[in-house]
C-alpha cells in the first residue's frame, strides 16, 4: 500500500490548518467550508504521488460528495479524504468543548495488523496510549483507514 511522504504530510497538515481556520472565521461547522480551504492549500494527495496530476480530479470528487452529502464511496483516495474533512469538523468542534481534553484513535480491525498502526495507537501524548491533544493535527496513513476519533474528557481518562 502506498504511503504518504514527508512532504505530503506536511502539505496536508497545513490544509487542514487552513481548513480549520476557515471553519472558524466563519464560524461554521459545515464540512464544505473545510473543504473548500483545504483544497485551495493542496490538502488532497494520493498517497506517494506528491505532484499527481490526478488530485485536482480527487478534489473535484470530494467537492460533489460533500455536495451531495454523499459519505460512502469505494474509491480508497476519495473515502479517505471525505472521512477527513467530517473528522476535522468534529475535531474543531471538540476543540470548543471545554469538557473535552483529547481525542482517542479508535482504530478498525483491519487497520491493526499494521504496525505502523499499532505503535501510532500506543502513542504517548500525555494523556494515555492513543490519546491525543485536542489542539493537535494528525494525519493518518493509508493503513489507517477507516479509523476515528473519539473526544474524551477529564473523567474518562481517570476511569
Amino acid at each position: 500500500m502506498a504511503v504518504y511522504k514527508a512532504r505530503q504530510l506536511a502539505t496536508i497538515r497545513e490544509a487542514v490548518a487552513a481548513g480549520r481556520e476557515a471553519l472558524r472565521k466563519q464560524a461554521s461547522r459545515d464540512p464544505q467550508v473545510f473543504a473548500q480551504a483545504y483544497i485551495a492549500a493542496d490538502g488532497v494527495q494520493i498517497p506517494g504521488q506528491p505532484r499527481s496530476e490526478q488530485a485536482p480530479g480527487l478534489a473535484r470528487r470530494l467537492q460533489d460528495c460533500l455536495t451531495n452529502g454523499v459519505r460512502h464511496v469505494d474509491e480508497s483516495d476519495l473515502q479517505r479524504e471525505i472521512d477527513r474533512v467530517h473528522q476535522e469538523v468534529q475535531w474543531l468542534d471538540a476543540q470548543y468543548d471545554d469538557s473535552v481534553v483529547g481525542l482517542l484513535l479508535e482504530l478498525p480491525e483491519a487497520a491493526k495488523d499494521s504496525p505502523t498502526v499499532e505503535a501510532l495507537s500506543h502513542q504517548m501524548e500525555g494523556l494515555g496510549p492513543g490519546v491525543f491533544r485536542k489542539a493537535d493535527i494528525i494525519v493518518l496513513q493509508p493503513d489507517c483507514d477507516g479509523a476515528s476519533f473519539t473526544p474524551l474528557t477529564e473523567h474518562d481518562l481517570e476511569c
